[in-house]
C-alpha cells in the first residue's frame, strides 16, 4: 500500500472512530473506485458498520457514512443534484462529461465534492455535498459556449434512471480476462496485463485476479473505457464459446 492509500484508510479509520465515540453519524467525501475498494479492504478494522450512496442506484462515485451501533436520530446523506438545462436548447452545444467537469473545476471546486455527472435527454445533473450547491447555482451559468440554468434538488425527488447501451458477444471462457478482452478489443495478454494494473473494479471492488469468474449482474469498471452490467450468461455457441448480453452505461 503506498503512502496515498495509507492515508486514505486512516482517514476512514479516524472517522469510523470519531463516529463511534460520539455516537453520532459522520460522512466521507465522494469516493472514487480504488478509495471504495480501500475502504472494502479495511473493514474489519473499522468501529462502525458503514453505508455507501452516492445520490441514486448504481452511483459511481459515493459517499460513505460511518454509523455508530445504536442511533436516536434519522439522517440522510449531504448530497444534492443540481440539474442543468441549456438556457436555449436551440443554440447548445453537444455537452460531455469531461466538459461539465472541466467548468466544474475551473471554479475550483475540490473533485471530493463532486458525485457523479449524468445526461438524461436535455438536462445534466450534477451530484455534490450539499455545502456546495448553493455556489454551483450561482457561479455556474455556462458550459463551454453554453449558457445553462440550475436547479437544485434532493435526490429523493428525482427518478434518475440510467441511460445503457445494449450489446452482446461471445467469449472463450468465463473468466474476467476473456470478457476484458472483448469488450475492451484487447488481445488476452493485454487484458491480462490491463487487470494486474489494477484497472477492473467488479461490484466496486478491484480484482486482479484475471482468472475470477463473473455472474449475471455483476458491475463491472474498466478504468478509460467505462463501466458495463452484465445482464446474461447463455450456453455454448457451435464453436464452443459462450454468449453474453451486457449493457454499457451511457
Amino acid at each position: 500500500m503506498n503512502r496515498d492509500d495509507y492515508a486514505v484508510t486512516r482517514r476512514f479509520e479516524d472517522l469510523s472512530n470519531q463516529a463511534d465515540r460520539k455516537g453520532i453519524v459522520l460522512f466521507s467525501d465522494f469516493l472514487n473506485m480504488n478509495e471504495i475498494n480501500l475502504l472494502h479492504q479495511c473493514k474489519d478494522v473499522l468501529s462502525t458498520s458503514y453505508t455507501m450512496y452516492g445520490g441514486y442506484e448504481c452511483a459511481e462515485r459515493q459517499m460513505v457514512a460511518f454509523q455508530p451501533d445504536a442511533l436516536y436520530y434519522n439522517w440522510e446523506f449531504p448530497i444534492s443534484c443540481i440539474k442543468y438545462r441549456p438556457v436555449n436548447e436551440r443554440f447548445s452545444q453537444a455537452l460531455t462529461h469531461r466538459d461539465v467537469l472541466g467548468a466544474l473545476m475551473h471554479l475550483g471546486i475540490e473533485r471530493s465534492l463532486i458525485g457523479d455527472i449524468v445526461f438524461q435527454d436535455k438536462d445534466i445533473l450534477v451530484f455534490c455535498h450539499e455545502k456546495i450547491a448553493p455556489y454551483l447555482l450561482q457561479e455556474l451559468s455556462q458550459i463551454k459556449h453554453t449558457q445553462v440554468i440550475g436547479q437544485s434538488f434532493m435526490p429523493r425527488e428525482l427518478s434518475v434512471v440510467p441511460c445503457f447501451e445494449n450489446a452482446q458477444g461471445n467469449i472463450s471462457s468465463n473468466r474476467l480476462d476473456a470478457f476484458v478482452s472483448h469488450v475492451c478489443k484487447l488481445s488476452r495478454a493485454k487484458a491480462t496485463e490491463f487487470i494486474l494494473g489494477e484497472n477492473v473494479f467488479v461490484d466496486g471492488k478491484m480484482i486482479s485476479n484475471y482468472s475470477a469468474k463473473l455472474s449475471v449482474g455483476n458491475i463491472i469498471s474498466l478504468r478509460g473505457y467505462g463501466k458495463i452490467k452484465l445482464t446474461e450468461i447463455g450456453g455454448l455457441t457451435k464453436k464452443g464459446r459462450i454468449w453474453i448480453s451486457y449493457q454499457w452505461y451511457k
